[in-house]
């Protein structure tokens, strides 16, 4: 049985995989869970595009994420790159939903809406009703 932080660096490695798939750079950012630098999990580039992917795992159905967030954004302005946080549900697909989906609430960051990207949409191949990919 996997423990927590094997399962994120797991999803954290499978989404560099994919990105690298999808035709893109990709990066898993060693220590971004242990510095006191707001850093994400995963940093991709492309055609002088950047995301920059704050990863998280959960067997539950609610997770915290206001420091995740929080320093996601940060980077974000700093970096001016396209930021997402990306939720892998068990069994399920990654979810990726943009900083604007998520306010605060107290001592949570809670998400507006349930709406969410796929990975397709947001690594730019998503397909088209007719089955063609969208570059």
């Amino acid at each position: 049985m996997k423990n927590h932080y094997q399962k994120g660096a797991g999803f954290e490695r499978e989404l560099v995989t994919r990105f690298w798939e999808a035709g893109w750079s990709a990066v898993r950012v060693a220590g971004s869970g242990s510095t006191p630098h707001p850093v994400p999990d995963v940093i991709a580039v492309r055609d002088g595009r950047t995301i920059a992917v704050e990863c998280k795992t959960t067997t539950g159905e609610r997770l915290s994420l206001k420091s995740a967030v929080a320093g996601l954004r940060e980077f974000q302005k700093i970096s001016g790159c396209t930021a997402y946080i990306a939720v892998k549900f068990s069994r399920e697909k990654p979810r990726f939903y943009t900083l604007d989906s998520f306010e605060s609430r107290g001592n949570h960051a809670v998400l507006k809406s349930t709406e969410y990207l796929d990975f397709e949409t947001v690594s730019g191949r998503q397909k088209t009703l007719q089955g063609k990919v969208c570059e």
